[in-house]
């Protein structure tokens, strides 16, 4: 009898020893699982995080053509190529205008013009002219928004490459935006030059580019639509 109440005694004794190394089995299990999940968790938010970063750090491609775009706008804008007949030759330079317009739509404009032309000696030549745009759209109105419109232009001039001189007609067409104040006109041109000085051939060239110009400076239009 004494022997059964001490094993009993004993059974019990190691249950109550086994259940907080249970408890601390299954609190470890517990814990590791939930670390594993943490980690889990934790790699997918950096998996996402490294793939924003690399599409952030990733150049678009509108991104890099924008700037070149506007540094060749601006390079024609600067400098717009020429190419010159004279003599049976064949000769590049460069030229610039500046004009400055009137009326509603800008459309009578005064013009200088500088050129250098390339070719054995370098030559200069200096143009003043009077032109007028045809604007080619139709129904277009004055307002002070700017308006697209394609434009051909007919001017004549006078010429001097301060050796000799003469007098030029000449024809533009190109795509202006303007208003009463503004023109941004690319454009290409041909003209013919006649020399009045003896031994001084004729001059034939063609150019493109961009125009810049202002209109009406100091002078309030009136371009008020009556309705």
């Amino acid at each position: 009898m004494v022997i059964i109440s001490a094993a009993l005694s004993i059974n019990s004794y190691s249950q109550k020893l086994d259940m907080p190394l249970n408890f601390s089995l299954t609190f470890n299990k517990v814990k590791s699982d939930n670390f594993s999940i943490a980690s889990k968790k934790s790699d997918k938010y950096t998996l996402i995080n490294s793939i924003k970063f690399k599409s952030a750090a990733k150049p678009s491609k509108s991104a890099s053509v924008l700037p070149i775009s506007i540094g060749v706008l601006t390079a024609i804008y600067i400098i717009n190529p020429l190419v010159e007949y004279v003599g049976r030759k064949v000769y590049a330079g460069l030229t610039k205008e500046i004009s400055i317009g009137f009326g509603k739509f800008g459309e009578h404009r005064t013009a200088f013009e500088y050129s250098i032309v390339f070719g054995g000696k370098i030559k200069n030549y200096l143009r003043l002219s009077y032109k007028y745009d045809i604007l080619l759209k139709t129904g277009i109105k004055p307002s002070h928004m700017l308006q697209g419109t394609s434009v051909l232009s007919v001017g004549a001039g006078y010429f001097t490459d301060f050796k000799g001189n003469g007098i030029f007609p000449e024809l533009t067409y190109g795509y202006s935006i303007r208003n009463h104040k503004l023109l941004f006109y690319p454009h290409i041109k041909i003209r013919h030059t006649f020399m009045f000085t003896k031994d001084k051939p004729e001059i034939t060239d063609l150019s493109f580019g961009v125009i810049l110009g202002i209109a009406n400076p100091f002078i309030d239009v009136n371009i008020r639509r009556k309705y």
